[in-house]
């Protein structure tokens, strides 16, 4: 599978000047939009010190964009927002040189659950990081305990860059577990409907049996059941519910209100119609 991004267009010389053009053209050419500092002063055959300052001249000039210290993304020319279309590398590289993936709404984007614009992008790590704002993109950093880091995939997503992303079964569960990290509870629901013909059902009840939320768990069941689909899990998700006699809200956003569901442990604080009908909108 490739989640495809788009390419920055070729400078020319009479825009940057024939050094610039050159030098931007060469990363261009062999498809990398983000760049660091060492690899600039190989191509621009210089040492580190005058190599910076060449490239905070063309970030002043807005031709680069400086995502952290010895990090550039190459813009369009007055295109800012052409890290819109980067936004899984930059948020690889704003992880570096920690262990990470792509997640939640991110994940389930890249994924092909939702097509919804993202303006908030989720990254899993097992160290804490603070958020950071790359222009109008905010970046958030999920932490997890190494014992729950697991269920991710190198995803290319162009002929020369891959990232790691959460794969289709533990972005699901992860969509169950925060539903307000991912569009609500309605958007997972149309997210697991669109996908569930690609879902390994072998290795989603192995997640299952580990996952590290059974609120989660129990919202699968009751959403399957739902949308009458993976009926032949049913029995399996109810047995690794069975001991877990709390009720929990199946949106976790919305008011405490709605009758109890006993079979899933569940109050139903939306209207499960209202839920079904989501999927085809």
């Amino acid at each position: 599978m490739t989640y495809n991004i788009n390419m920055t267009i070729k400078f020319e010389t009479r825009t940057l000047g024939p050094i610039a053009a050159k030098f931007i053209n060469e990363f261009l050419q062999e498809g990398k939009s983000i760049f660091s500092l060492e690899e600039a002063a190989i191509v621009y055959k210089q040492n580190k010190s005058k190599t910076s300052s060449f490239l905070k001249n063309l970030v002043n000039r807005g031709v680069l964009a400086r995502i952290k210290s010895g990090s550039y993304l190459i813009l369009q020319m007055g295109q800012e927002n052409v890290q819109l279309s980067n936004w899984p590398v930059i948020a690889r590289e704003l992880a570096k040189p920690h262990a990470y993936f792509i997640s939640h709404f991110s994940a389930m984007r890249m994924h092909g659950m939702s097509t919804h614009p993202l303006l908030d992008i989720y990254i899993t790590l097992t160290n804490r990081q603070r958020n950071r704002k790359f222009y109008n993109i905010q970046y958030h950093f999920i932490y997890a305990k190494p014992k729950h880091f697991w269920g991710a995939i190198d995803l290319w997503i162009s002929k020369h860059e891959k990232v790691m992303v959460s794969d289709l079964e533990r972005t699901i569960l992860d969509g169950l577990e925060r539903p307000d990290l991912c569009g609500g509870i309605k958007e997972v629901t149309k997210g697991i409907w669109t996908k569930i013909n690609e879902v390994n059902w072998d290795k989603l009840r192995h997640y299952i049996k580990k996952y590290k939320t059974i609120a989660a768990i129990k919202r699968l069941g009751y959403i399957l059941e739902l949308l009458n689909i993976g009926s032949e899990h049913i029995n399996f998700i109810q047995k690794i519910i069975a001991s877990a006699n709390g009720y929990i809200l199946l949106d976790p956003s919305e008011p405490k209100t709605g009758k109890y569901l006993k079979r899933w442990r569940i109050r139903l604080n939306i209207n499960p119609q209202e839920l079904k009908a989501s999927v085809w909108e």
